[in-house]
C-alpha cells in the first residue's frame, strides 16, 4: 500500500516537472523569446487617439518593433499620452527628429502607430523621452483631424453624383456629345472657308494690287483730278451748288425749268 502510494507521488511529480518545461517552451516560442528581450518607453502626445487602443501595433518604417501599452491624459493639457515600449534592438535607428503618427491599415481600418526615422547619425532617443508627432498623411487620419470640413468632401462627392445622374437621365450625355462633334465640324468648315478665303486674297498678289488701286484713286481724289475730285477740291463748284440749292435762286431755277418743261409738252 506504502509503495503504490509512493509510485503514485512520483509519477505525479515527473508529470508536472514535464508540464512547467512543456509550458514554458510554449511561452518562449510563442512570444518570439520576448522573455529575453529588452524595450524602452516613449511617450507620444496626440490630440486625438480615435481607433487605438492597448496593444495597438508599433511600426518603424513597416516593421512591428513594440506595442502601444499604455494610453492616458496628459495632465493640464487637452493631449492624450500614448506609451510606447519600443524594441532596443531598433531603439539605435529612433533617433532624435524622428516623428511619430497614426496610420489606418487593412481593410477593417486598424489603427497603428508609426515611426518616421530621422537623422540616422544623430544620438536616439532615451527611455523615457517624448516622440514628436508629425502632421497626418494618411488619408483617413487627415479626414478624422479636419471633423467638420471633411463633410464638405462628402457634399462635393454627393453633389457630384447628383449632377452626373441629371447628366444622364433620357441619354442627354449622347445628345451633348452629338452636339459638340457637329459644332466642331461646322467649325472646322468655316475655318477652312476662311483660309481659303485669305490664300485666294494673297495670292498671286491679288490684295497687293486691290490695295494699290484704292491707293490710286484716293491720290487722283487728294490732287482733284476727274469730276469726283473736282467737285471734293473746287470751292467754286460748291458755291455753285450751294446757290443753285439755297434761297430765292433756287426758286427761280425751278420755275424756269417747270415753265420749260410745260412749253415742251404743249408744243408735243
Amino acid at each position: 500500500m506504502e509503495t503504490n502510494l509512493k509510485t503514485q507521488l512520483r509519477v505525479g511529480l515527473f508529470l508536472s516537472i514535464g508540464l512547467v518545461l512543456i509550458l514554458g517552451s510554449i511561452f518562449m516560442l510563442g512570444a518570439d523569446r520576448a522573455f529575453f528581450k529588452r524595450y524602452t518607453t516613449l511617450h507620444a502626445h496626440f490630440e486625438q487617439v480615435q481607433g487605438l487602443a492597448e496593444g495597438s501595433v508599433v511600426s518603424f518604417s513597416g516593421i512591428t518593433v513594440g506595442n502601444v501599452t499604455d494610453i492616458k491624459i496628459v495632465p493640464g493639457q487637452n493631449l492624450i499620452d500614448l506609451v510606447l515600449l519600443v524594441d532596443d534592438e531598433f531603439m539605435p535607428r529612433v533617433t532624435e527628429g524622428s516623428l511619430v503618427e497614426i496610420r489606418t491599415q487593412g481593410a477593417l481600418g486598424d489603427k497603428y502607430i508609426f515611426i518616421i526615422p530621422g537623422d540616422p547619425k544623430a544620438p536616439p532617443l532615451k527611455d523615457g523621452a517624448v516622440i514628436e508627432v508629425a502632421k497626418a498623411t494618411d488619408i483617413l487620419g487627415i479626414i478624422s483631424e479636419r471633423g467638420n470640413e471633411a463633410e464638405k468632401i462628402f457634399d462635393i462627392i454627393n453633389e457630384m453624383h447628383r449632377f452626373t445622374k441629371s447628366l444622364n437621365a433620357n441619354s442627354r450625355t449622347d445628345k451633348i456629345l452629338e452636339n459638340l462633334s457637329t459644332a466642331t465640324a461646322k467649325i472646322d468648315k468655316t475655318a477652312a472657308a476662311t483660309q481659303k478665303l485669305a490664300e485666294g486674297l494673297g495670292d498671286g498678289g491679288k490684295l497687293k494690287s486691290t490695295m494699290d488701286r484704292l491707293d490710286s484713286v484716293l491720290t487722283k481724289l487728294d490732287k482733284g483730278q476727274g469730276t469726283l475730285g473736282a467737285l471734293i477740291n473746287d470751292p467754286t463748284v460748291h458755291d455753285q451748288i450751294k446757290s443753285m440749292l439755297g434761297g430765292s435762286a433756287r426758286k427761280s431755277y425751278m420755275k424756269s425749268l417747270m415753265r420749260t418743261s410745260i412749253e415742251k409738252g404743249e408744243e408735243k
